[in-house]
């Protein structure tokens, strides 16, 4: 089956000079992941005008179905996610009506002013559909351009996961249609290497399923394989392909220790 692609892009000098840890990263992906999505490209732009845009460009060019863009929705200078955007695309900011009553709400519940600053969030991409903001003051938007569905998110990771959640996942959910089966287990008394060619075996056997191995962090023993897949057929293969990995682990390592994992 043709797997829908997806580009998360990451706005924040934050993010590169080692002072904030990019978890909005690691949350959408695995979101993208559950529903269908296969996430491409994961990546973190400084807030530079030319630099971003030019680097939009190139996501245009490769034509995933959809981008997720997070930081730079705020008041201050380097707030630049949807200037970049514009520039990228040639897509005019215009303010939103929408946006702005849903800000200005926001800031007299605070009884604050609606400075320019503050004003200037709810300038957004004609085309744009406006995703509200139930925790902090700068909405989200929707825009296509050409043909590429793109989500604009705020970088705050709780106003992004309101706005995510809310807004984004049930429509992603409706339209993929994609459900992710994924079965895991854990394996003590080997090394990854050991194991590297029953995982091969399996992985050639079952080719549109995702199979991988890694070492267990939490507890730091043993090694983690999981083994996925998309659509109607997934769930048996899933099934099929964890029973014979372990049985073929079983026969060329008899002492081996196999525990079945549970999210």
């Amino acid at each position: 089956m043709d797997i829908p692609t997806a580009e998360i892009v990451c706005l924040g000098n934050e993010l590169l000079i080692g002072v904030t840890t990019n978890t909005n990263a690691t949350y959408l992906g695995d979101h993208l992941t559950k529903v269908g999505y296969e996430v491409r490209r994961v990546t973190c732009i400084r807030d530079d005008l030319v630099l971003a845009s030019e680097f939009f460009q190139e996501v245009f060019e490769r034509k995933p179905d959809l981008i997720l863009v997070t930081g730079g929705l705020g008041p201050t200078y380097d707030d630049i996610q949807l200037e970049v955007l514009s520039k990228a695309s040639g897509l005019d900011l215009i303010e939103n009506k929408i946006a702005l009553g849903q800000i200005q709400e926001f800031y007299r519940k605070k009884n604050a002013e609606l400075t320019k600053d503050r004003r200037k969030m709810a300038f957004m991409p004609a085309t744009s559909e406006v995703l509200k903001n139930y925790v902090g003051g700068a909405p989200g938007c929707y825009v296509i351009h050409l043909g590429i569905e793109i989500y604009c998110l705020p970088g705050v990771p709780t106003e992004l996961k309101d706005i995510f959640s809310r807004h984004i996942l049930p429509r992603l959910k409706d339209k993929n249609n994609g459900i992710l089966y994924e079965k895991k287990f854990q394996i003590f008394q080997s090394i990854e290497s050991q194991l590297a060619p029953f995982i091969l075996s399996i992985k050639n056997k079952y080719s549109e399923l995702y199979v991988k191995s890694h070492p267990a962090y939490k507890d730091k023993q043993g090694i983690i394989i999981h083994i996925s897949g998309l659509g109607e057929k997934a769930e048996l293969d899933v099934s099929n392909a964890i029973d014979e990995l372990q049985e073929l682990i079983r026969e060329n390592i008899p002492d081996i220790k196999i525990e079945s994992l549970v999210d």
